[in-house]
């Protein structure tokens, strides 16, 4: 995560103003107006990130990195970042809303030929995407930035909340997406946070989520496998997640001034920080510590993860046999050979160990 508190939009059910990993994120700097940096050999941020990848990229496999925000064309220079990360990892996956994604970026990306660009966007139509966008003017320039994403050629992801005005919308989003050219694979996945029952789905409205994954055949090509509606309805009809989750065992979440956390979804614990001198001990707890126990429970024990349904969501269903690894790296993000053969080594290792167990 770089810059995570500075954004050119004000989601109103945001995150960060939610953490309490940070004393920023408990100010809601994310409701302010967006701090500019800038990625360069003198400034800050440009000595801090190579440090922080230096130090991950030496301890771990890393064949796959996640870029994200905070909206991360806010910073000037960050093509560099970029270009750079590209060139040293199988994947790039570039987390964007898309509003400061011009043209020239889009060939550059195109050109380097293992960006994956994962794109925030609620609804095509306004409405549904407000908690967003606020203002109307400003959701067109939204989606007309969006469509040229999709027409540019490149590998995408859609990344959309379901709340209490998406949801509605649900069906209609998906038709828009699958009606492209190139159709992206979308992810809908719940609202989240502390404060999310102002923004969430209400009960009454659940129904547009069931009739939606009734319709799977009808959308198939722009969605994850059939299991994936099912789980999701599995979290509305149960009022939570009652399923496991396998994520800190494959992901490892930094942020740009070097704190470090086992999850990237929620961020509430504070591991150490990789700028420090103690950097190596921050890296040796990392699936060791007690709090992996409690995330990777059998059943979810901790409410911010009864709470949490991601697109991330398809690595624990490979884990658990819901879905096949096909299923899986049919996403753009996992169908690389390195990270396909990254994943499946990973869930022999834990069905090794499990084995032992017993």
């Amino acid at each position: 995560m770089v810059n995570e508190d500075s954004c050119n939009l004000s989601c109103t059910y945001c995150l960060t103003g939610q953490s309490n990993l940070k004393e920023a994120h408990s100010e809601q700097l994310i409701f302010r107006p967006p701090t500019r940096d800038r990625y360069a050999p003198e400034t800050l941020l440009g000595k801090q990130l190579p440090i922080i990848d230096r130090r991950i990229d030496s301890t771990f496999r890393v064949p796959l990195l996640k870029v994200t925000g905070g909206e991360i064309f806010l910073v000037a220079g960050v093509m560099d970042f970029l270009r750079e990360q590209a060139a040293e990892h199988e994947v790039l996956v570039i987390q964007t809303n898309g509003v400061l994604v011009r043209d020239a970026h889009l060939e550059e990306l195109a050109r380097w030929g293992n960006v994956v660009l994962q794109v925030s966007l609620d609804s095509h139509l306004h409405q549904g995407n407000s908690h967003r966008v606020a203002s109307a003017k400003l959701h067109t320039k939204v989606v007309e930035r969006v469509e040229a994403i999709l027409d540019s050629g490149l590998d995408v992801e859609i990344y959309g909340v379901l709340n209490d005005r998406s949801v509605g919308e649900l069906a209609d989003f998906a038709g828009w997406l699958a009606d492209r050219p190139a159709p992206p694979v979308f992810f809908p996945f719940p609202v989240r946070g502390p404060d999310s029952q102002e923004f969430a789905v209400r009960p009454d409205q659940v129904h547009h989520i069931e009739e939606f994954a009734a319709r799977y055949e009808e959308f198939a090509s722009v969605l994850p496998p059939r299991a994936y509606l099912d789980r999701l309805v599995s979290f509305y009809r149960n009022s939570g997640r009652t399923f496991r989750c396998h994520l800190p065992r494959m992901v490892i979440s930094t942020f740009s001034d070097g704190a470090v956390t086992p999850c990237p979804n929620i961020w509430f614990s504070n591991m150490g920080n990789l700028l420090e001198d103690d950097w190596e001990d921050t890296l040796s707890r990392v699936g060791e510590s007690g709090l992996y126990q409690a995330l990777l429970a059998d059943r979810p024990r901790l409410d911010a993860c009864k709470g949490c349904f991601t697109p991330w969501d398809t690595l624990s269903m490979y884990f658990d046999d819901e879905i096949t690894l096909d299923e899986l790296c049919s996403a753009p993000t996992y169908s690389p050979p390195a990270i396909r053969a990254l994943i499946a080594e990973s869930k022999r290792r834990y069905l090794a160990e499990e084995a032992g167990r017993r």
